[in-house]
């Protein structure tokens, strides 16, 4: 069986494929990811090129490239798209686009408007004289009551054909770190090529209007809708999301997860900045263990939040005492977030493993179903693993005891209430 998806430019990707699918012969060869995929209605789309970046350096100089050739429209939305010298290439990119006759639309969350003094308010203003059509998701005002309902996404589209998405924000620090936090910063970002980039066009589309935008439609947005494609390359891509505008959305990320780790019968390897993840997922893993899967573990030893270090690290010796492996990450600040099943299936997106991606933001990531891919990302944990120190009994016993007093009850609240 096949899961590709004919993506309707006229309804969500999952609208009106809920009874085919659920009718759909469900062969035995077929992976339990794919069933799955395919029961949730999750559309499981062709791809033609996959390629990742750990580097921020390589990762902004491959997307502003892209951005010189587009010739029809420039879709980018970001957490957080700060006014620094790699904000404003790529606005100027944008901006000398719109000029040329290109459609650019600019979509950025509210909350970093106020606690960085972004203040996209004036910015856009002066980027909309240009021709950048630009809006804020949710704009952090008064009462200041929905702090966790933010957009964490981080999508790029370019004339439909051309897809980027991944944990890189628009910042200086996503290449230079932070100097006097942590001296570098690592994080993984996928481009995507082929008829999978339409699944990134509808979330884009869908937050551009619902923070006020004019929506948009037709062939020049999603060229691969009226087309028939076949499976070319043996790779696929399945686009998750998270969001509370839709019921059957909330748990869809979680859900994903949980399968994948359920589907691991060999190795489990997991990336990820915040190591909070709710019960649902701590007990997929705790199974993934008792099964006999190797279950290998990075993060960073010392990362931007203080308090969500010590319970990253609480957690983290809980599972090492059953039987994981896990390192921690000294070169940089590991903000990859990245799930590697049995080098065949790999997630790459913004959802972090804690309470506030998987309960409350809205959130995306590439399920790529490939081996090559899965593999690469493999290879890449293994050289992280060089740069890292093993966890170990000695190394969390001789932490102050104040520490590992605060991980203890970090470890619970921040699962549960962040």
């Amino acid at each position: 069986m096949l899961c590709t998806a004919s993506a309707s430019a006229w309804g969500w990707p999952w609208s009106g494929r809920r009874d085919s699918l659920d009718n759909a012969p469900k062969s035995p060869d077929v992976p339990p990811i794919e069933c799955f995929l395919a029961d949730r209605a999750i559309p499981c789309y062709d791809v033609d090129s996959v390629q990742f970046f750990q580097s921020g350096a390589e990762k902004f100089e491959s997307l502003l490239r892209d951005m010189a050739s587009a010739k029809h429209h420039i879709h980018c939305e970001y957490f957080i798209f700060a006014n620094d010298s790699i904000g404003q290439r790529v606005i100027e990119m944008m901006k000398r686009k719109a000029r040329e006759g290109v459609e650019c639309r600019l979509l950025v969350d509210g909350y970093y408007d106020k606690k960085r003094g972004y203040r996209y308010d004036k910015r856009l203003k002066l980027l909309r004289m240009h021709g950048i059509e630009t809006c804020v998701y949710a704009p952090y005002e008064f009462p200041y009551a929905h702090r966790v309902l933010r957009d964490h996404r981080k999508i790029v589209v370019i004339d439909g054909r051309i897809g980027y998405t991944g944990g890189f924000n628009v910042a200086d620090y996503n290449i230079k770190g932070k100097p006097g936090i942590y001296g570098g910063y690592v994080d993984t970002h996928v481009r995507l090529e082929g008829q999978v980039v339409e699944g990134l066009q509808f979330l884009f589309a869908n937050h551009f209007e619902r923070s006020g935008g004019r929506g948009f439609d037709g062939a020049a947005y999603y060229p691969y809708t009226d087309a028939q494609h076949d499976i070319r390359h043996g790779r696929r891509v399945a686009i998750v999301e998270r969001s509370h505008h839709y019921y059957l959305k909330k748990q869809e990320m979680r859900r994903t997860v949980v399968k994948l780790i359920d589907s691991a019968h060999d190795s489990l390897h997991i990336t990820s900045p915040y190591l909070l993840p709710i019960p649902s997922v701590r007990r997929a893993i705790r199974r993934a263990q008792r099964r006999g899967v190797h279950v290998e573990i990075l993060f960073s030893e010392a990362g931007d939040t203080p308090l969500f270090d010590v319970g990253n690290l609480n957690y983290a010796h809980r599972l090492h005492r059953r039987g994981a492996e896990v390192w921690l990450y000294r070169d940089a600040f590991q903000h990859s977030k990245i799930l590697s099943v049995d080098g065949q299936w790999s997630l790459v997106g913004s959802v972090n493993l804690d309470s506030r991606a998987l309960r409350w933001n809205e959130e995306v990531a590439a399920l790529v179903i490939d081996t090559a891919s899965a593999q690469w990302l493999d290879a890449r944990f293994l050289e992280n693993q060089r740069k890292s120190r093993r966890l170990t009994d000695e190394y969390y016993e001789n932490l102050p005891r104040w520490t590992r007093i605060k991980g203890f009850f970090a470890n619970y609240f921040l699962s549960w209430c962040l």
